[in-house]
């Protein structure tokens, strides 16, 4: 008990560090970035062509580092659960509701088909609702993100037993076996060509992990390579009950 106890105190201190370095290193690397908007954009003499490429180059690097420091603040801010749980009232039609309302025309507009299922959808849950969207706004993104023109995306949420779920499904490019127990590590991105373009810090399904198990749940994955993937976030119906 004593080492996990020491385990985690190690934890915290070494999300305290890197969380405040995050946050010292935002506010140079938005001036950083600002600065070369303005020499591309507003800069009293154009930059000479042969110049521009490396300017830009520096500012999308600059974008890369702000995007990083913003993803580890988010994971250091989920992993230290440092928010009150807000328990509330939902029924599952009302959770797949919003999910298609926020999440149907983005996958529309990138040609994919977007369904939506609550099984039945008059069967109310309790729930901390700001923690459970931002586990499955962040599934949801990656599906959307992952699945090629002309896939599908398919969200539903239903009961099992004392539980209720939450399955993310897609068509898209799938995830070898060998990542499947380490997708859910900080930082952890596939590494295959296809996925280069897409951005992110490899922090969003760490951030799902560390909710779920805030939340007393379980998150688990099926997948096969060209076979799509399909996420799962089982909930315990009452916030103080596990699965």
């Amino acid at each position: 008990m004593d080492a996990q106890l020491d385990y985690r105190a190690d934890q915290t201190d070494l999300h305290n560090l890197l969380c405040g370095l995050s946050q010292e290193l935002r506010q140079p690397l938005a001036a950083l970035r600002a600065g070369f908007g303005q020499l591309l954009n507003d800069a009293p003499k154009p930059i000479p062509p042969e110049h521009q490429g490396h300017v830009a180059t520096i500012t999308g690097l600059c974008d890369e580092l702000l995007g990083l420091t913003r993803g580890y603040l988010d994971y250091a801010e989920a992993a230290r659960s440092s928010n009150p749980s807000r328990p509330q009232a939902l029924t599952l039609g009302a959770i797949i509701a919003d999910l298609d309302r926020r999440f149907g025309p983005k996958a529309r507009e990138r040609g994919l088909a977007f369904e939506t299922l609550a099984d039945p959808s008059d069967v109310e849950v309790v729930a901390d609702a700001e923690r459970c969207m931002r586990i499955f706004h962040n599934l949801i993104d990656n599906a959307i993100a992952y699945t090629p023109s002309g896939g599908r995306v398919r969200v539903e949420t239903r009961l099992d037993g004392d539980s209720w779920l939450l399955i993310v499904e897609d068509d898209g490019p799938g995830i070898p076996a060998e990542s499947h127990a380490r997708i859910f590590e900080p930082f952890h991105r596939l590494n295959r060509h296809e996925h280069s373009s897409i951005p992110g810090e490899g922090l969003g399904l760490s951030i799902c992990r560390e909710l779920t198990a805030q939340l007393r749940g379980r998150i688990s994955l099926r997948s096969e390579v060209d076979r799509g993937a399909c996420f799962t976030v089982a909930l315990p119906r009452e916030p103080d009950a596990a699965v």
